[in-house]
């Protein structure tokens, strides 16, 4: 990038910072609206703040859609614009801006946890909905039967993850935007007491299902790029009898698994 180019972005970065500084105070001087007056600039402003309250709560709730059911219209756009303050978008493709949101509701006062879960849990619906297509690579899982444990590695589907998620938001996100009355009770009888939630894409419709406690830690260890020894290791501590050719089945059935690949034993944290 050439000096000019590098300068134009930096002009364009201080323009934009300025007037997100403005739209959150009500105050300041705004390029490019300095000429229409003390009394221009402020309806200029209300404008661009009425704007970005409604683009905020549309953008949002195209992501966060159980959560909007279950916070209700009013109080999804206060959350929205207070989370658009806090923490602006970056880029100017709003699906990639709200990613840190689950942090910002943890933060507020007196906030419930099975808010904070849920959104947690569609940020991670909406990345695996996203992430690119990862066919498996068939001929890799020759390995299984070639290589040792230690010196084997399983890489899982693209925007696979565990999530710390209750069964209460995970019913809630399955109600979707259209969740009514009789869901949110139903949530609120549930337990919130978080627990490792599998979340990947099957073909092109997003996942969710609790793992036993042994699948939980094996899955964790190969997310975290252990090999196969390892993993299994941890899962057999949690349960001395685990097979892991029937979850290896599984993960096949419900396209979990990418590829197998040779590792040495240096690349293993």
């Amino acid at each position: 990038m050439s000096p000019l180019e590098l300068d134009g972005r930096a002009e364009l970065q201080a323009r934009q910072a300025a007037l997100l500084a403005a739209l959150a105070s009500g105050r300041g001087a705004v390029p490019g609206l300095c000429g229409l007056g003390s009394a221009g600039l402020q309806r200029g402003l209300q404008a661009y703040r009425s704007n970005a309250q409604a683009l905020a709560a549309r953008a949002l709730a195209a992501v966060y859609g159980p959560l909007h059911a279950w916070l209700g219209e009013a109080s999804f756009a206060a959350m929205a614009w207070a989370f658009w303050r806090a923490s602006p978008p970056q880029r100017g493709d709003l699906a990639e801006w709200g990613a840190d949101l689950a942090d910002f509701l943890a933060r507020q006062p007196q906030m419930e946890a099975l808010p904070c879960q849920l959104a947690r849990l569609c940020w991670a619906a909406h990345r695996a909905e996203g992430c690119a297509d990862g066919v498996l690579d068939g001929p890799s899982l020759h390995l299984l039967a070639q290589l040792e444990p230690a010196r084997l590695g399983l890489r899982m589907r693209p925007g696979l993850s565990l999530q710390q998620i209750s069964p209460a938001a995970l019913l809630l996100w399955r109600g979707g935007a259209a969740a009514d009355e009789d869901l949110i009770a139903a949530a609120r009888m549930l337990s919130w007491v978080p627990q490792p939630l599998l979340v990947w894409r099957q073909a092109w419709t997003v996942q969710a299902r609790f793992p036993d406690p042994a699948e939980a830690v094996l899955l964790q260890a190969l997310l975290a790029g252990l090999d196969l020894d390892t993993a299994l290791q941890s899962a057999l501590l949690m349960q001395p009898d685990y097979d892991f050719g029937v979850v290896l089945q599984r993960w096949l059935r419900e396209e979990c698994l990418w590829a197998a690949l040779e590792i040495n034993a240096q690349e293993s944290p």
